[in-house]
C-alpha cells in the first residue's frame, strides 16, 4: 500500500507525540483521528478507506522521551518513500 504523508503532517504528529499525552492516548486508540488532526486531508475524508493510519497502529506507544531521542531518524522513515514497506518505530521495545 503506497501513501505519502507531508513532512508538515510528520513533523506536527512527532511534536506533539513527543510532548502532549492526549493526543498520545488518541493515537492509540485512533491513528487517523490524530493525522487528521494534524491536518492529513486523508485521513480526514471518511470515503479514503486506505491510508498511513493502517500502518502506525501500535499496542504501547514508545516514550515521550524516546520519541524525541529518536526523532530524525523517525522523520526520516515517516517521509521516506519506502515508509509504507518499513516498521515504523513508534511502538514501545519490550524487554
Amino acid at each position: 500500500m503506497a501513501f505519502n504523508v507531508s513532512e508538515d503532517i510528520v513533523d506536527a504528529l512527532l511534536d506533539k507525540l513527543a510532548t502532549d499525552d492526549g493526543f498520545r492516548a488518541l493515537f492509540q486508540k485512533d491513528p487517523r483521528a490524530v493525522l487528521a488532526q494534524v491536518g492529513d486531508k486523508a485521513s480526514a475524508d471518511s470515503s479514503v478507506k486506505e491510508g498511513a493510519w493502517n500502518c502506525m497502529a501500535v499496542g504501547e506507544l514508545a516514550s515521550k522521551e524516546a520519541i524525541k531521542a529518536t526523532r530524525d531518524a523517525l522523520r526520516k522513515q515517516l517521509v521516506s518513500a519506502q515508509a509504507a514497506q518499513s516498521p515504523i518505530a513508534l511502538e514501545a521495545s519490550r524487554g
